[in-house]
């Protein structure tokens, strides 16, 4: 069952530190209370963001957070738990906020700072796109690195985030690899064939809706994620096209663009095209004018045009890296394919998302830009120009 997720008034926070106090004045003299995971962001909006992590004993939740690392403001949850997860509200759009944890009143880690979601008249920002981290710890890691160098205002994962969702130890790693980045950049992911649907995936991310699909605003674009993992019905009639199909039609934002795990278009050795996926959404993409679409179980990259809709495959996080295999997967549609670890940076400005694959190494391996037709007479790729 889902953990309820407290935002504690502030005129509470007096008496929730005392008891808070208490308890710790007990157990601190033989047992500290210790971070085991996180602090990770999520489901970050132009007012809000939820704060998570992990401690290896009970205590209550504080974050004080503010404007600058003296912060200002708190917010705690006086119950004794281990999972944390605090609601900050009341925060402005396109934010830098300063934020520090706190368990039964021990700080557990210094100043951290995030941006909050941009708003629609935003419209200079950047995300990345990266999937399947799980197996090579050490490329995972240098994945990681890079992405955090680049500094995006968010991302959001393909799945297959490790390589059993029922080992929680797999999840313990995946969440020391990812530390730095999550502290500070907000993550959107999607199921992957390996996360099993199991209940560790649900018990560590807070997502929008019912989690398993879902979408939300950042700046000029609208994003999607969707269960496409093998556990999921996703074909015309069931409850996600239903939901995808209204959700689509509903949004009036410059750019739409969806993530999720198995490729409709793909030539890798690996898995390859997946035709229940092509011809139960690729209509829909095409018909409410889907821009790009983010994939992965495919180790490797690939990006596809099919009828106006940019297709990528970004599966080179850290699993076994897939060779291309036109004979046994054909992809007539495929422009630029490679086996490497990389992610995908998007920067969007008023008119224009660039796009480029990335290596590990910073240096860019496949790059477009795709502009609105508000602002030129169609979609066209241009030569390269980025902002970063």
């Amino acid at each position: 069952m889902k953990r309820a997720r407290f935002v504690l008034a502030a005129a509470l926070l007096p008496l929730a530190l005392l008891f808070g106090w208490r308890v710790l004045s007990v157990r601190s003299a033989t047992a500290p209370v210790a971070l085991t995971r996180g602090p990770y962001l999520q489901s970050v909006t132009q007012q809000t963001v939820v704060v998570v992590w992990e401690t290896d004993s009970a205590g209550n939740s504080r974050v004080d957070y503010g404007p600058t690392a003296s912060h200002g403001f708190s917010v705690t949850n006086s119950a004794a738990v281990t999972h944390h997860a605090i609601t900050l509200t009341g925060l402005s759009p396109y934010t830098t906020v300063h934020y520090a944890i706190y368990t039964g009143g021990v700080p557990l880690e210094g100043d951290s700072a995030f941006r909050t979601a941009a708003a629609p008249t935003q419209t200079t920002f950047s995300f990345v796109a990266f999937g399947d981290t799980r197996t090579n710890d050490a490329a995972h890691q240098q994945v990681v690195d890079r992405i955090r160098l680049t500094a995006p205002d968010l991302v959001v994962h393909t799945g297959d985030m490790v390589a059993d969702g029922s080992d929680a130890g797999q999840w313990t790693t995946f969440f020391s690899i990812e530390h730095d980045l999550l502290r500070q950049t907000p993550f959107f992911g999607s199921l992957g064939n390996h996360e099993f649907n199991h209940a560790n995936y649900f018990n560590a991310f807070h997502l929008p809706d019912n989690e398993r699909w879902y979408s939300f605003d950042y700046g000029t674009v609208h994003l999607i994620a969707l269960e496409v993992d093998g556990y999921a019905t996703y074909t015309a009639g069931s409850e996600q096209y239903n939901w995808l199909q209204s959700d689509l039609a509903g949004t009036g934002q410059q750019w739409k663009v969806v993530f999720f795990h198995t490729p409709p278009y793909s030539s890798s050795a690996g898995h390859g095209n997946d035709l229940t996926v092509r011809q139960a959404l690729g209509p829909l993409f095409a018909q409410y004018g889907v821009d790009l679409v983010f994939n992965g179980h495919d180790h490797d990259y690939e990006r596809s045009v099919v009828s106006g809709v940019t297709y990528i495959v970004t599966g080179g996080g850290g699993a076994p890296l897939n060779t291309q295999n036109q004979t046994l997967h054909p992809n007539p549609y495929s422009v630029t394919f490679a086996s490497l670890y990389h992610f995908v940076l998007v920067n969007a400005d008023e008119h224009c998302l660039s796009v480029a694959g990335v290596r590990t190494d910073g240096t860019r391996f496949d790059e477009f830009i795709l502009c609105d037709p508000a602002s030129f007479p169609l979609h066209v790729y241009l030569p390269a120009v980025f902002r970063k």
